[in-house]
Order: structure tokens, then sequence, then C-alpha cells
């Protein structure tokens, strides 16, 4: 045993301490790994289960049927929680997706429940959308999350705004105390990923936002911006994104929002002007381009707003590019003379341009992805073995205890406190060299897969079955973790010593 696995061994157990001293520990609440008695014969590890709609699958008029509201998110998280089988949760909410991510520690057989409970927690909400919806698991669910926040899923290829959306999820669900182990290391690898892949690939050079293709159509269709008056209703991110575009284009941009204040300040980027909400009326007639993005839950612009601005127009031309969704233009807007409306679906002709355009940088951002993900599927497989190894290092640490304290209060009760601490020590000790090798047998038949050795199956059975470990209620208890309050394994320290912890803090 290196230097660094001797200190390692050294750190006083607190289980082998009370031991030591004759007191009996409490049960302790944290994370449960899996009990002993689940594991034999069956494949036990890490599942994610991604259940969702998106611009691939569904229309807007169907995305926005199935829109989450911010207020909506949080009860909805924690009801997921509350489904059985699914021990962790997040929901990614925008205009052109809702996701449904779930995780737990599972056996195979209860996957369907586990994407089941994400199918219905959707369509309760909206059945039509049964047809629409996605199912992704295990691996493919990783690659998935990894692709989905590398922007190599989004309706604009390479457009940032979606890892923002992720984090803003990953926080909620965070503050909610809907995340656990799983998601709390495979939300951050997906971030990771993106940035990875925005650092060494150009796939986000160029316009590459759903407002900045917006803007792309617009002056395709007017030529020069200047003479034409361009209103964005709204003034948040995405308004903001389009004031960015607009700026030099020569046109005169008009920000509508019920934030008098931040509709200004969006403005003032492009030395526009910030309207209140109580003049959209007279801006729709002022307006040539009215581009909107706000979180409303229904239409901004109605029918009759939008034909009463006919009238003052005289005939002009008027293009109106909605972004929302649920949508903000009533759509029979379209029957209107002279008024022609876009919504984001509408906007396919031009992303597939911009995509022509970057197609090799997202090639390469493609294999980083598949890169990353074997890097995932590795740690995944490894995790099999965890909760065998905790039940086995918990049966030989309670035998060990038991030994210990029985001593300290018979023949050794005249030892000091620093040589209790000293037996503490040696215990702990012999526990990580006892175990050094099984660890890594059993983690290496859970990532290498060879038809010349026992599977971990076979392993697992077999540890059960030598060290009883499938009738002991008590190691269940044992194999609970407060992840929390562990600390991370100190740098190069035995697998073994710290594999409880490593196991779910250190994903590659």
């Amino acid at each position: 045993m290196g230097a660094a696995g001797r200190g390692a061994a050294l750190a006083p157990n607190h289980r082998s301490a009370r031991a030591a001293r004759g007191v009996r520990h409490p049960r302790r609440r944290g994370v449960r790994l899996g009990r002993p008695d689940c594991l034999r014969g069956a494949r036990r590890g890490c599942v994610i289960v991604v259940v969702g709609l998106s611009h691939h699958t569904a229309p807007i008029g169907i995305r926005e049927a199935v829109a989450l509201p911010a207020e909506v998110v949080a009860p909805l998280l924690r009801e997921l929680c509350a489904t059985p089988m699914v021990g962790e949760a997040l929901i990614v909410s925008t205009c052109n997706r809702v996701e449904l991510i779930a995780a737990g520690r599972t056996v195979d057989a209860d996957l369907s429940r586990v994407v089941d409970s994400c199918s219905a927690a959707l369509c309760e909400r909206a059945p039509q959308i049964r047809d629409h919806l996605y199912r992704h698991s295990g691996g493919s669910a990783v690659r998935h999350l990894f692709r989905v926040a590398a922007s190599l899923d989004s309706l604009v290829v390479g457009e940032p705004q979606i890892l923002g959306q992720l984090k803003q999820a990953y926080d909620l669900a965070r503050a909610e105390r809907t995340l656990g182990p799983i998601l709390n290391r495979t939300i951050p690898r997906a971030i990771r990923v993106a940035k990875r892949v925005r650092t060494e690939t150009s796939i986000g050079l160029g316009q590459v936002s759903v407002p900045s293709v917006a803007v792309d159509l617009a002056r395709q269709i007017f030529g020069d911006f200047s003479r034409h008056v361009v209103a964005l209703i709204g003034s948040g991110e995405m308004a903001e994104t389009a004031a960015k575009q607009l700026r030099g284009g020569g046109a005169k941009v008009v920000v509508v929002g019920r934030n008098l204040e931040r509709a200004q300040e969006v403005a003032k980027a492009v030395d526009g002007e910030g309207r209140p909400w109580s003049e959209l009326g007279a801006t729709l007639a002022e307006a040539d381009v009215v581009i909107s993005s706000t979180s409303a839950k229904g239409y901004v612009v109605d029918y009759e707003a939008v034909a009463a601005a006919r009238k003052k127009r005289r005939g002009q031309s008027q293009f109106l590019i909605d972004l929302a969704v649920p949508r903000d233009i009533d759509p029979r807007i379209e029957k209107l003379d002279g008024v022609y409306l876009y919504n984001v679906d509408d906007l396919q002709s031009q992303v597939k341009e911009s995509l022509t355009a970057r197609s090799r940088e997202a090639e390469r951002a493609e294999a980083i992805v598949v890169s990353e993900a074997k890097g995932y599927d590795r740690w995944a497989d490894a995790e099999q073995a965890t909760p065998t190894i905790v039940a086995l290092r918990a049966r030989l640490r309670a035998a060990l205890d038991m030994e210990l304290s029985r001593s300290v209060r018979g023949r050794l009760k005249h030892l000091s406190e620093e040589d209790r601490n000293a037996l503490v020590k040696m215990v702990e000790a012999s526990i990580n060299r006892v175990l050094h090798g099984p660890t890594l047998r059993l983690r290496q038949a859970a990532s290498v897969r060879s038809p010349d050795a026992l599977s971990l199956e076979q392993l697992v059975a077999a540890v059960g079955e030598l060290f009883d470990l499938s009738q002991s209620s008590s190691l269940a208890d044992d194999a609970e973790m407060q992840l929390d309050e562990e600390p991370l394994p100190s740098e190069g320290a035995d697998e073994d010593s710290m594999v409880k912890r490593r196991s779910l803090s250190e994903a590659p």
C-alpha cells in the first residue's frame, strides 16, 4: 500500500471508532445504494430515462399543448419523484422541447415502469401528445442529453440558449431536492460536454439562434432595413438576442414589454425605443416587421388587433414572426390580406441553410459526444458492482467492529484513547487491504465483458452466497451513505478504501 493509501487508511472510521468505545452507532439516513438481496443474478445499476417531445417529433400545435410554465415545473418534479421506481427527476421545458429526465437504481425489469411514469406525467396534461413522444433509456438517454446540451438536437444547431436552459432546469431540480447521485453527475457532465464542443469546434460561429434566423428571414424579405420599423414584443432573452441582430441594420427598433424599464433597457442597446404594453395596438399599426417572443399563456396579438392595424397601414405589407411556444400570435391572422405570419416551425428552411454551412463542425461535435458518452458508459457499467462492494465492506466491517467492541469492553478495557484509535486505524487498513483485490475484480467484471471470464452476475451471486449478503437486514442499513457529508477522496487514495464515495462522486 502506497503512502497515499496508508494516509487514507489511517483516517479514523466513525463506525469503528464508536465500536472501539463500545458505543452502538444510530442508523443513518441517506442515499440507499441497493439492498443485497436484490443483487443475486440481477443487473442493477444507474438507470437514466428521457421521455419528451421536440420540434423533431411534434408540430407547434402539439408542443404548445404540453408547454410547462415555470410555476408548474416544481410541483411536477415532486410528483414525479413520488412515483414508484423514480428516485431523481429533472424537467427541461423550452420553446422547442419538453423533456422529463428520471433516474434511479433499478433492475432491468423495472425500466419500463420508469418510462411509463414519465410518459403518464406528460400525457396527463395533454393526451394527444402520446404519439409524438420519444423515449430513451440507459446509454441512449445519456447520448441524447449530451447532444441536447451541445445544441446538436436544437432547431438551430449551435445555438447557445439551450445550455443556459439546461443549467436553469438543473438549478431548479437541485433547489427542489429532486436530484441524487446519478443526475448530479450526469447533468454537470453534459454541461462540460457542451462547453468542450463550443471550445473545440466552430459550431457556434455566425447566426446560430432562433431569433437570429428570424431576423435573417426578415432581412431577406426587405433587403435594406432602413426606413422600416421592427417591433419586438416582449423583452426577454429572445427579444434581446433579436435586438442585437438588428444592430446597425438601419431599422427603427421598438420594444414593447409589460415591464417598461426592461423594454427600454433592451431598446437602448440598439438605439431603439421602449414602449409600455398599453401602446401595443399603436405599435402594430406602425411596424413593418413584428417579432414576438413572450412567455404568455395565450395570444398577445389577436386577430382583431391586427385587423385594426391593417386599416391604418393603407395596404402596406406586414410580416409577423412568432417565436413563442405557446404561440403569441393568433394563427387566424394569416387570412388577412397583406399579412404574412411565420412561427418557429416555418423557419426550418432557413435553419437548413444555416446547418449546411456548419455541417463539418457538427460532425466534429458529434464525435466529441460519442467519445464522452463512451466514457460515461464505462463509469455506469462499473457502478453495477457498487452495491455488492458496499455490502461486502459492511459485512466485513460489522464482524471486525463486533470483535473490537467486545475486546475493549473485556481484556483490552485498560487501553488508552490513543491506543483505541490505533486499533480503529488498524481495522480500517485491514478492510482496505483485504478488499482491494475483490473490489478491482468486481469493477472489472462490470465494465469489461469477456466470454472467457466470470460475468458480474456470476461473481455477485458467488459473493452473496459465500458471505451471506442476502440474509442480513443490517447490511442494507450499512449500505446507506450520507453523500453530502462524506469528503471527497484524497489525491491518490486507493480505490477500495474510498469505493463508496468514489463510485458516486467521480464519474469520468
